[in-house]
């Protein structure tokens, strides 16, 4: 039996006489990495009459012009158009096991007379409780637009977060778009990572006359390399001080730590490694501890005030990812 989840995007473009590449990421069990992978054609009938399948199938029409490739150990495989035609375009899938029946993600194949690429597909692995990093790139450094991250679904894509402090109400606390660099990309950071944030996003930045620049992004949390549940809230008195763990991997070297305070989907710098405190901060936010073996510093905070309850996010940079735990502070 086809067990878990399949996910690729949901639209391609190529050029004519060009190549696409199609990536389907899938769940690593047995069953999927050692069934029949396949890449079909919908007819409009409905029917989907398959082109290329792992089991050493290929359509005559297309003998030459396709490829199928599997990495059962990723969970992925691909398949390569080339020579694309206008008759290309149309509706495909791409799936797991029988054509009917089985695991299988749709999509939309247009093939155009100019030749303008689909991005490829950002794969991000993170662990059950960790944190990922997505790079956006933005295909241009002009302007504004509102920069976004959405989870897509069978017939639209839902908001998650965006530059102008929406944050969905599962995501509270946990999802941090960055402001966008020099180049014009920005980074979407997300933490204490849960199985059901698996699947296909779109992050990008919205235009004004409604297109938008976007990269298509898979999200796999593997569970079964689950990292510690860490307390995510914490107690304080007014007037008081305490002292909490930043957790990194011990594996990594970082060239920035940091402790920024997270509100409504952005998250202020309150303190770094480099010595920068914020001004309503000074004298009383420090660096403890620092314990790079196991990964951990600590930060302290005295003079605990009212307004001090909120969202804080631990943040480790290494070159362009980034490892960041959050936790809620109450004070009483």
């Amino acid at each position: 039996p086809v067990l878990g989840s399949l996910y690729g995007s949901r639209f391609l473009t190529g050029g004519l006489g060009g190549s696409i590449t199609h990536q389907c990421f899938y769940s690593i069990t047995p069953a999927n990495k050692y069934d029949r992978k396949y890449w079909c054609k919908i007819a409009e009938t409905g029917v989907c009459y398959t082109i290329i399948s792992s089991s050493g199938y290929t359509s005559e029409e297309y003998v030459g012009r396709v490829s199928l490739q599997d990495v059962p150990q990723n969970g992925t495989f691909a398949v390569t158009m080339t020579g694309l035609q206008s008759s290309d375009t149309g509706r495909y899938r791409c799936g797991i096991g029988p054509t009917t029946g089985g695991l299988y993600v749709s999509l939309n194949l247009t093939v155009l007379a100019e030749a303008s690429v689909s991005r490829p597909l950002q794969l991000i692995q993170g662990e059950l409780h960790g944190s990922a990093t997505v790079l956006c790139p933005s295909g241009d450094t002009q302007g504004g637009g509102k920069r976004f991250w959405c989870k897509v679904g069978r017939t639209s894509c839902t908001l998650i977060a965006d530059s102008d402090g929406y944050v969905g109400r599962r995501h509270l606390g946990r999802v941090f778009i960055t402001p966008r660099d020099s180049s014009g990309a920005f980074k979407v950071l997300i933490n204490d990572l849960v199985k059901e944030d698996s699947g296909l996003y779109r992050c990008g930045i919205e235009r004004l006359n409604g297109w938008d620049s976007s990269q298509e992004v898979v999200l796999r949390v593997a569970t079964a390399s689950a990292l510690p549940r860490r307390p995510k809230f914490l107690s304080g008195t007014f007037g008081g001080s305490l002292s909490f763990k930043c957790h990194h991997d011990p594996k990594s070297s970082y060239e920035e730590k940091s402790l920024c305070r997270w509100e409504g989907g952005s998250c202020s710098l309150l303190l770094d490694t480099n010595g920068f405190v914020h001004e309503s901060y000074k004298g009383r936010l420090q660096m403890g501890s620092s314990d790079p073996e196991h990964g951990t510093y600590t930060v302290v905070l005295s003079q605990l005030r009212l307004e001090d309850a909120g969202w804080y996010w631990c943040r480790a940079k290494s070159g362009h990812t980034e490892h960041t735990s959050s936790v809620k502070l109450h004070i009483q």
